[in-house]
This record gives structure tokens, C-alpha cells and sequence, in this order.
């Protein structure tokens, strides 16, 4: 496995990164010990949202900045993993959300994009697990030097401009020239090398929001309130059509499935799935 990306973190993110150093080696130290030998490829680690709330700088955080704050964790959990000799890459699923999270499907509007949800729905369909570019290794022609682009999902595929090391060698050369920097328009070719991309493992999820009493006895399965999610790494083929869950995820906007031209502007909200917690529903 290769040593783990360092990350540029500001004052707050070094305290987040405390905190997660602090929660996991407190109360997850032994479990990963318990892993050592293991050989999957990945695994799914759940870490309980509870014991987040108990660091205040964390809990506002991952509020806050879901994505990054889960970033940060998994520098830790890579670090803890790297520890105890265990090649596989960790995922982390935060489960036990709090009910301040627990949403409804109908709520949800687009200026929910990127807020934390937990939704009570019943899985309907589960697409063919496939993969997708989520960061793209380019290298220089001229200079060899290799730029990593990070990639969107059903977005066209992004490419790098310009060659910093180029840029800079350039403009060393007019210093001493009279011509405006504004007219240096220097061209960069670059080659995507292929062996050193990210890919990621995907399937998409339909669901239907459920309501059902204390007694966890369903009382309706809307099929109006649906809505679409996607699942990866460890979860991906772990899902079965028919099966109610909790689903713990982060709030997505992307283009309509079926869009004619690419500049469509029409968008679907949709859910990048966290974590997934069965529900023992009666019908």
C-alpha cells in the first residue's frame, strides 16, 4: 500500500484531526488490531456518530463540512491501519445519527445540497455495480512532470490547461524582454497515464420514503417520494431490492438521467450514501 497522501490542513482541521487521532485510538484500537491479516482489497470501518459528539470541534465539523471532515478521518484511519501492518484501504461509515439528521424524502429541497440527512425508505431497484474515473494522473509531454485532476461523477471528464513547471520556465525567459506578460500564451500537451488513475466502485440505488409507527409496523411506502442514491466500495452488491434501511448520506445535485444536450440545466437531487443500518419492518 503507498504511504498516505499528506494533506494541507488550516488550524481547525489540525484539531479535527486531534479528535479523530483521540476518538479512534480510544475506542478502536483494539478493533483494528482484530484485523491484522486481513486481505480484502477495502473495508468498511463504522465509527458511531455518539462518540463524535463528544468532540466539539469534530461534531461542528462534520456538521459543517461532512466530506472533508470524513477525509481527515480516514488520514487517521489509514495511519492506525499502516500501525498495525494491515495493507487494506479503510472506509468510514459514521452510523447512529442523531434524530436531528432524520429527514423525509418530500423535504428535501435543493438548497439541502450537501447537508447531512438520515432517510427511513425501502430499496426499490439496485443498478449493475460499475466503476467510475475518480482521479485522473496526467504527465507532462515536454516535462514529465504528472498532475493529478480530481474527477466528478456523470460530469465529461476534466483535463489539466497549462504545465506549472512549464508556465514558470517560460515566464523566466521573458524577464527579460519587453513583450507583456498578458500575450505569453504558452501550450501544454498533456497524456493521461491510465495505470495510475483512481477508479471507484459504484452502484445506484432507487428508494421510497416509508412511514411506519413505534411499533416498527410499515404504514406506507410512498411511490411518489423517491429518490435515487449511490452506494460505493465495501457497500457495492451489499444492498437488496425490497429491504428497508436507514440510510445515513450526504445531499447531492446531479444532471437528469436522461438530459438531450450537455448543457442541460435541469437537475435531480439525489444522496451519496455514508452508511446504510437495517430496519426490521412488519408489514
Amino acid at each position: 500500500m503507498s504511504p498516505p497522501k499528506k494533506v494541507d490542513v488550516n488550524p481547525d482541521e489540525q484539531i479535527v484531526l486531534r479528535e479523530w487521532r483521540e476518538l479512534i485510538v480510544e475506542n478502536y484500537e483494539n478493533d483494528i488490531a482484530r484485523l491484522e491479516g486481513l486481505e480484502e482489497s477495502v473495508q468498511g470501518f463504522h465509527v458511531e456518530h455518539a462518540l463524535m459528539d463528544q468532540k466539539d470541534t469534530l461534531r461542528r465539523f462534520f456538521h459543517e463540512k461532512p466530506t472533508r471532515a470524513l477525509e481527515l478521518g480516514s488520514r487517521i484511519m489509514r495511519e492506525q491501519f499502516d500501525n498495525h501492518h494491515i495493507p487494506t484501504r479503510p472506509v468510514l461509515r459514521v452510523v447512529g445519527l442523531s434524530e436531528n439528521y432524520l429527514n423525509r424524502v418530500d423535504d428535501l429541497r435543493m438548497r439541502d445540497r450537501n447537508d447531512l440527512v438520515s432517510l427511513d425508505v425501502k430499496i426499490n431497484e439496485v443498478s449493475h455495480a460499475y466503476g467510475w474515473l475518480k482521479l485522473a494522473v496526467y504527465e507532462c509531454m515536454d516535462c514529465e512532470s504528472r498532475v493529478e485532476v480530481p474527477q466528478r461523477r456523470a460530469r465529461e471528464r476534466e483535463s489539466p490547461v497549462l504545465c506549472r513547471p512549464c508556465l514558470n520556465q517560460a515566464m523566466e525567459g521573458f524577464k527579460n524582454t519587453d513583450i507583456p506578460r498578458s500575450f505569453i500564451r504558452p501550450q501544454s500537451d498533456f497524456l493521461m497515464v491510465v495505470e495510475e488513475c483512481k477508479y471507484e466502485d459504484v452502484q445506484d440505488i432507487s428508494m421510497s420514503q416509508i412511514t411506519y409507527n413505534s411499533e416498527h409496523h410499515l404504514i406506507n411506502c410512498s411511490t411518489r417520494n423517491q429518490i435515487l442514491g449511490t452506494i460505493t466500495d465495501d457497500l457495492v452488491d451489499q444492498l437488496r431490492p425490497s429491504t428497508y434501511m436507514r440510510i445515513n448520506g450526504i445531499v447531492r445535485v446531479q444532471p437528469v438521467p436522461d438530459r438531450t444536450f450537455s448543457k442541460d440545466t435541469r437537475r435531480l437531487l439525489s444522496i451519496d450514501i455514508l452508511s446504510v443500518e437495517e430496519l426490521h419492518i412488519e408489514e
